[in-house]
């Protein structure tokens, strides 16, 4: 069939017959409303995709209809054209024909049916055509085949006196995609980017490979079904700045779970399943088998029936009600750290920083991820904030124009039922993860923290800090601090005077630090005479034995880390972050211990005294150990248990023997 030529047209005219200013005007403010709602980057793939993915599934059941649907295969073809900066989405769906060729581009416009309908019906593709200064669109089906295109359309928009509205144009030019001549059916549609549009610059991401932008749009746009379509052909070429190509093709569309990129993780279901087994054949003292251990992520998906019998009396009647309207369909991942997410985007090759997948909670409608992550509101266990992901689907809604998003009893019940996931269910199952601590040990991170403690070692060697004179540091039997600490500053200052008071000895802080990964440095030292170290309940109570302090005479060690939190809970926070790293910390200061800490680490007090011996430096209260091995994980000051022991030993000890053991 031969290509059909037209008359250029506005396809405002569709619109209204009505010609007067006022009417433009009119129209102009409808269509500027549209766009304002439009401010995601993806926005333009998004609708070009969803789009093609309705004129598909249009056509699938056309097919089936027909009994034509084993001949058929539903394809959507995407370049990204870094080089002429421009998007081109092409499908073999049902094309447009004459009449709707002429009217879709119009505001409100719409050919969909409710079944294949995945956005606002007539709106994407009125911000296509007016948001950007190119498009061309071409389409073929049974009886009618044309190409055309629009410009400066966004420039007319914002133009308070244009000379006259923009029109579709016959394109007597080549079609973006070459490909298109080959298909039966269908739509191809090409917009250009630049200066005045957002986004501005394809190449502001940096993604370049077509692998790359396939994981990126199956998070960001309809390529990510929610409920996965294993029919689908999909296609994407990629052109960088150079002009370099490359392609990549996948059978179905399906949102990209990044654990799928590891070779250990369980769904969440099966694991409780393995779980019960064991328990039912061998009670509670069961070992828990390799296949469900050391995880690197824990996955699962529930219906909503299957969220109604997860969470039982948890769901109050509001949720409920939710639950009834919108059938929502809840996942998630949770990973042994959040270094795998970062891990994803560094390799996806985007710019530095920048997250294309990150944890938190994703919305999605229709079928299709949309809008930006929201923080899952933990009040405990803060640090798995950074650890999980869910995507919550509702049914039966749509969010608000573009990407503006949810409503808030929508958003509200997502926070509160992945609070009551992560806190309830999650919890059980975080011992099947491997053990975090912190960012994986490379030769990058050591030579740093080498390089660290060799700059201090030289700067305390060229720039000592003495006061020598005998009338200083006399015991004045008072603290300057005169009440308790409520911030990490306020830990640091009253470590310091403890230290400078004899309280604690032979601890020598080296530097404290603002532009590394932790705060400081210190060393022990030995160098004072032996009494000075050695335990007496009551002129010495946070002294170690004396063959330690014998054997140690005059040693004085090489630089140590040291970390200043308020809460342990802070710093632990920090290692299921993956922000540091438990193999590099010799020694935490903190006032409390908080609770954090139970699920992971057992703490030992060194204030009892049958722990005493274990002290291996003065002024150490605890320490922290690895819950299942029991083996030590660093040393522990904690000044407010510290204190209370110093003014109230016997009290003191009680208290420890009821806390830690």
């Amino acid at each position: 069939m031969n290509k059909t030529t037209f008359s250029e047209f506005d396809p405002l005219d569709s619109k209204s017959t009505n010609k007067s200013e006022a009417a433009v005007h009119a129209l102009k403010r409808e269509i500027k409303n549209i766009l304002s709602s439009y401010v995601g980057w993806y926005d333009p793939f998004a609708e070009l995709i969803q789009n093609a993915l309705d004129s598909l599934e249009a056509r699938v059941l056309e097919e089936k209809a027909s009994l034509h649907l084993p001949f058929y295969e539903p394809t959507i073809s995407i370049i990204i054209d870094i080089q002429s900066n421009s998007l081109t989405v092409t499908d073999n769906g049902i094309g447009l024909n004459r009449d709707q060729f002429g009217q879709f581009l119009a505001p409100n416009f719409s050919f969909k049916n409710e079944k294949t309908n995945r956005g606002h019906k007539g709106v994407g593709a009125t911000y296509v055509a007016y948001g950007f200064n190119y498009m061309q669109i071409a389409t073929r089906t049974a009886s009618f085949e044309t190409v055309g295109y629009i410009t400066d359309a966004r420039k007319w928009l914002n133009d308070a006196s244009p000379s006259g509205n923009p029109k579709v144009m016959p394109d007597n030019s080549r079609q973006y995609d070459s490909d298109f001549t080959n298909i039966d059916r269908g739509v191809s549609i090409t917009v250009k980017f630049d200066d005045s549009t957002h986004p501005k610059k394809l190449d502001w991401i940096q993604a370049s490979t077509a692998e790359s932008w396939w994981k990126i749009l199956s998070i960001k746009t309809g390529l990510g079904a929610i409920f996965p379509n294993d029919q689908i052909n999909v296609r994407i070429k990629t052109i960088n700045t150079n002009g370099e190509t490359t392609e990549f093709k996948k059978k179905g569309i399906s949102y990209y779970w990044i654990h799928n990129e590891f070779n250990k993780t369980q769904k969440f279901s099966d694991i409780k399943l393995i779980e019960n087994s064991l328990f039912a054949k061998h009670g509670g003292a069961f070992k828990h088998p390799d296949k469900i251990n050391n995880l690197d992520m824990i996955y699962e998906t529930w219906t909503s029936d299957q969220l109604l019998q997860l969470l039982g009396k948890n769901i109050d009647s509001e949720e409920k009600k939710i639950i009834d309207i919108h059938k929502p369909t809840v996942s998630f991942e949770f990973g042994f750290t959040s270094k795998l997410w970062h891990r994803f985007n560094e390799n996806l090759g985007v710019r530095s920083n920048y997250k294309v997948m990150q944890s938190g909670i994703q919305f999605a409608a229709n079928g299709m991820p949309q809008g930006e992550t929201i923080q899952i509101p933990l009040n405990r266990n803060t640090g798995r904030q950074n650890q999980i992901h869910f995507v919550f689907h509702f049914d039966n809604y749509s969010p608000d124009l573009g990407r503006k998003g949810f409503h808030r009893e929508l958003t509200d019940f997502a926070k509160d039922i992945s609070r009551k996931i992560t806190d309830g269910h999650l919890t059980n199952v975080k011992a099947r993860l491997k053990a975090n601590t912190g960012t994986a040990p490379d030769f990058l991170r050591e030579q740093r923290i080498d390089d660290w403690k060799a700059e201090m070692l030289a700067h305390e060697n060229t720039s000592p800090l003495l006061i020598s004179s005998p009338h200083f540091f006399l015991p004045t039997q008072k603290i300057s601090i005169t009440s308790v600490p409520t911030r990490e500053q306020d830990v640091i200052a009253l470590f310091n005077q403890l230290i400078a008071g004899g309280v604690i000895r032979g601890l020598r802080v080296m530097s404290t630090n603002e532009r590394f990964t932790y705060d400081g440095l210190f060393k022990v030292s030995f160098d004072l005479p032996t009494e000075n170290y050695v335990f007496d309940l009551n002129k010495n109570p946070l002294g170690i034995e004396y063959q330690t302090a014998f054997d140690l005479k005059n040693i004085v060690t090489a630089p140590k880390i040291l970390e200043y939190k308020y809460s342990l809970d802070g710093l632990v926070e920090d290692i299921d972050s993956g922000d540091k790293n438990l193999k590099d910390i010799n020694l935490a200061v903190v006032w409390c211990t908080g609770d954090l800490y139970k699920e992971r680490f057992g703490i030992t007090s060194l204030l009892i005294p049958e722990n005493r011996d274990q002290r291996q430096f003065h002024g150490v209260t605890h320490y922290l150990a690895d819950y299942e091995s029991g083996s030590k994980v660093m040393d522990l000051i904690v000044l407010e248990e510290l204190i209370e022991f110093l003014n109230h030993p016997e009290i003191s000890t009680k208290k420890q023997q009821e806390k830690y053991e």
